[in-house]
């Protein structure tokens, strides 16, 4: 077995694992001290594969939301390349999907992370001895010194309790079962984005949502993403069990951006979409939503993703062997640095009790690097 060592190891190469390479590099990291590990072959898979299966035109993030430390490394580069105006949305710039990952590419190419990037590869375990950890993949043990867990939550979808074998998540599908009539199950932004996308085909849509559409041009209010909005929430300290009942009242899943949720209206009322307002029910095989069967035989699910519980990760071992304290809902308990125990950190949803309700988002990513990396930067330099 291929046995190497490295200073610091990223397990994901998603929109945060990225934001976190880059960021090292920019903020002065040594390329050879750095590998980033992922289960698909190239960074940022999941995210295009998603994103393409909806049509996503545009991010729902603002300008200064992106895979670099530089709050305005997105703008320049969109000025350097010459981008047109329509690449940036609405008074916060949320920039076209397309800008995004060009930027993403090519701050990564500039960095030559791929030259570190070891992907198509699993992580099955995660262990610690006095000073190292000891990373056992499906090829390969790493041994390293700092490791982030940047996994994310897209693997791990949602469904509801009714669906059957004929039912499809819509990251989970396949293009070849689409038919001229479909049913669309959710209403929040992915639902819309893939309302829009089979209207334009031509398809028959029916959209079922619990009620009527929601406008939210962000995950949660904007003063979040900010020191002062939180104060609230970091007056909480420990009080593990309120932040996360703070974080659900905050959140507002099965919401849009204004220009989506007027795109889509105006296809309800030129009859392009039907729009049902009820619970989807099963019933002898039919579904029924308010008494009335749903006509169509494709059901395609918007109905969200949720991370993997960490119990169930390639960290239960490193649970086990330091007896890793977690919160009553079961993510792990971090420091303000994102720290579990010394040399490990973890962004996204299991940091969203240190940064709030934008920590999935890729607000979250750049947060992350803020706690993480000027702590990890200084301890390498220091060794």
């Amino acid at each position: 077995m291929i046995v190497e060592h490295t200073k610091l190891l990223i397990i994901g190469a998603g929109v945060h694992g990225m934001t976190l390479a880059i960021s090292y590099m920019e903020q002065g990291g040594c390329l050879e001290d750095l590998i980033i590990i992922d289960r698909l072959t190239d960074p940022l898979a999941n995210w295009k594969q998603q994103t393409s299966s909806i049509s996503m035109s545009h991010l729902r993030s603002t300008r200064v939301h992106h895979v670099s430390s530089n709050p305005h490394a997105l703008k320049q580069f969109a000025s350097r390349y010459a981008y047109r105006s329509n690449h940036f949305k609405d008074t916060f710039g949320r920039p076209s999907l397309e800008l995004f990952n060009d930027h993403a590419e090519t701050s990564w190419n500039d960095y030559r992370l791929q030259e570190r990037f070891l992907g198509d590869e699993r992580v099955l375990t995660v262990r610690k001895d006095e000073t190292r950890y000891h990373i056992r993949t499906d090829r390969r043990l790493i041994t390293a010194d700092a490791v982030i867990v940047a996994i994310g939550q897209s693997g791990h979808v949602v469904l509801p309790e009714w669906t059957d074998e004929h039912c499809r998540h819509v990251f989970m599908k396949d293009p070849s079962d689409e038919s001229d009539e479909v049913i669309i199950v959710g209403g929040g932004i992915t639902a819309l984005h893939y309302v829009v996308k089979r209207a334009k085909q031509g398809h028959r849509v029916t959209l079922v949502t619990r009620r009527p559409l929601e406008v939210s041009q962000f995950d949660a209010d904007r003063q979040f993403m900010g020191p002062k909005g939180l104060d609230d929430f970091h007056r909480l300290k420990q009080d593990w069990t309120t932040k996360r009942s703070f974080i659900a009242r905050e959140r507002k899943p099965g919401s849009a951006p204004n220009d989506l949720v007027l795109k889509v209206k105006r296809l309800i009322q030129t009859n392009a979409v039907t729009h049902i307002i009820g619970e989807v029910e099963r019933d002898s095989g039919s579904l029924f939503v308010n008494g009335e069967q749903l006509a169509g035989k494709e059901v395609v699910c918007c109905t969200g993703i949720r991370p993997h519980p960490v119990k169930e990760t390639f960290l239960q071992p490193l649970m086990e062997q330091f007896n890793l304290p977690l919160t009553p809902c079961g993510t792990p308990v971090l420091n303000e640095h994102l720290e579990w125990t010394p040399g490990l950190y973890l962004t996204g949803p299991y940091a969203d009790l240190i940064i709030g309700p934008f920590a999935r988002a890729v607000y979250g990513g750049q947060e992350a690097a803020r706690r993480i990396l000027p702590q990890l930067l200084a301890t390498q330099k220091s060794v």
